[in-house]
């Protein structure tokens, strides 16, 4: 008889690959250039205002700081750990995105932007705070 060694679904550490996927997207998108042209046919966004899009930065890094505090899980057994790491790795990765930014044409990287992540971050884990588990 053959034994069978099962991963439990999302219930391991190899849950890291949700954040880390979700990240990929953002630096996707973060990586088409701005042509101008408002129906650019690979800027799914273009037909967006510059100042609305601003704001899609809050779900977005709200999102990825729930998606941080829900994988941290297996590595903090402290909640208040949990919460302090994913906001550093949701920060981070927003300043090392607007960093991206500053190398891809017509795209350029603000500490504005970065505010409305870290603004996104800490909205996003008071919601998963206040998610009953």
């Amino acid at each position: 008889m053959q034994k069978s060694y099962e991963i439990p679904y999302c219930n391991s550490r190899s849950s890291i690959i949700w954040p880390l996927l979700y990240m990929a997207g953002i630096f996707c998108l973060s990586s088409i250039p701005d042509q101008g042209v408002a129906n650019h046919a690979l800027n799914p966004l273009g037909w967006v205002s510059p100042n609305t899009q601003n704001f899609i930065h809050l779900p977005v890094y709200a999102g990825l700081a729930g998606l941080w505090v829900w994988t941290l899980r297996h590595w903090f057994a402290r909640f208040s750990y949990r919460l302090i790491w994913a906001l550093i790795l949701t920060v981070g990765y927003g300043v090392l995105d607007e960093w991206h930014q500053t190398f891809v044409p017509g795209r350029f990287g603000t500490l504005t932007d970065v505010g409305f992540d870290f603004i996104g971050a800490t909205i996003g884990l008071l919601v998963y705070k206040l998610i009953p588990h």
